[in-house]
Parts: structure tokens; sequence; C-alpha cells
């Protein structure tokens, strides 16, 4: 009779594979990588990481799950703050401060890895434009609150506030995938200028 596993040591095992994959990917590039390269760095066989994961799609799911939880702890910590544009404030900041991590740099490269194949991979596209479509709804409702409270002036679009923190967000995380890196004291000091322009 095999011996029965907790369901503590399948979490363990679940987040090695996908600190394995997210290695492996951004060193090799998601599309040229192979479930057998993951299983090889996670030091699993291939059955029994397919135990856990069907498919490289299935991984990045994984993965997007945690990043899911990053963002919405992020986002949760901005609608705690006193008023709506301090939280639009926090949200670019918390991105500056983890991308100034040094552990960052391998997600940085994955996720340019992945955006190049959102254009040919739908599974994968469609995993990313989830994030996506929640960080810019989240981003919004921010701006629209901002506005409604009197701390953006009615001449700025709550739309054009999003997507100019994305296109930040983006170039930021570009930048740190090619290893250039500014001063978190001056990033966050960029973002207070922009912010303090919104105002009426």
């Amino acid at each position: 009779m095999a011996p029965k596993v907790s369901a503590a040591y399948m979490r363990a095992r679940r987040e090695e594979i996908l600190d394995a994959a997210t290695t492996v990917f951004s060193a090799r590039g998601f599309h040229a990588a192979t479930v057998d390269d993951v299983a090889a760095a996670a030091g699993v066989s291939k059955g029994s990481l397919y135990l856990h994961f069907d498919s490289k799609e299935s991984m990045i799911d994984g993965l997007a799950e945690k990043w899911h939880a990053v963002d919405a702890e992020a986002f949760d910590a901005a609608d705690r703050e006193r008023s709506p544009v301090d939280g639009l404030a926090l949200v670019a900041k918390t991105s500056i401060r983890r991308m100034q991590r040094e552990d960052f740099g391998e997600s940085a490269r994955l996720g340019v890895f992945l955006w190049a194949e959102v254009l040919i991979n739908p599974a994968v596209a469609k995993t990313q434009m989830k994030l996506v479509d929640e960080w810019r709804r989240r981003v919004h409702s921010l701006a629209v609150r901002a506005q409604e409270a009197g701390e953006i002036g009615p001449e700025h679009d709550a739309w054009g506030i999003t997507t100019f923190l994305g296109a930040l967000t983006l170039g930021l995380f570009i930048a740190e995938s090619w290893g250039f890196r500014s001063g978190q004291a001056a990033l966050e000091l960029q973002v207070d200028s922009f912010i303090g322009s919104l105002k009426p």
C-alpha cells in the first residue's frame, strides 16, 4: 500500500515546480523550454510533474495565480489608503519596489518571453489578458474614485491615467529585464510628480 502524501507536501512540491518553471522559462524562453526541462530543474520525474501540471501552459496558469495574489495584495493596500489618489501612487510605487528586488530578474525575463508567446499561443494569451484586465480594472476604479473625490481634475481621463500608469509599469518591467535600473527613490519621485500633476 502506497503511503499517503499530505496536502502540505503536495503544495510544497507544486511551489518547487513553479519555481523551477520560472527559472527554466526565463533562461530558455517559454516556447523553447520543455516539460522535461522543468522536471529536471525541479528534481522530479515527468510523471510526478504531471500530477500537478498537465502542460507548460498550466504551469503559467499556476504562476499567474501567484502573480494575481501579489497584485491583489497591492490593490487591497491601496484601497485602505486615506485617499484614492494616494492609492494610485501606492500601486505604482509597489510595482517599482517589487522590481527593485534582487530576485526579480527572472520574473522580468519570463514576462517578456510570455508577452511574445501571447501573440501565438491562445492559452497563454487568455491567462495574461486576465491579469492585465484585472490590473486595469482596479487602477481605473481608483482613478474614478479619486476624480469623484475631487483629488483629480475633471480635465483628466480615468482611462488615460490607467493607460499611462500601465505603460510606465511595463516600460520599467522591460528595462529591468534588460538590466537597466534606476534608483527606487528617483522613480518614486517621478510617480509623485505625475500624481501631483493630476490634482486640480
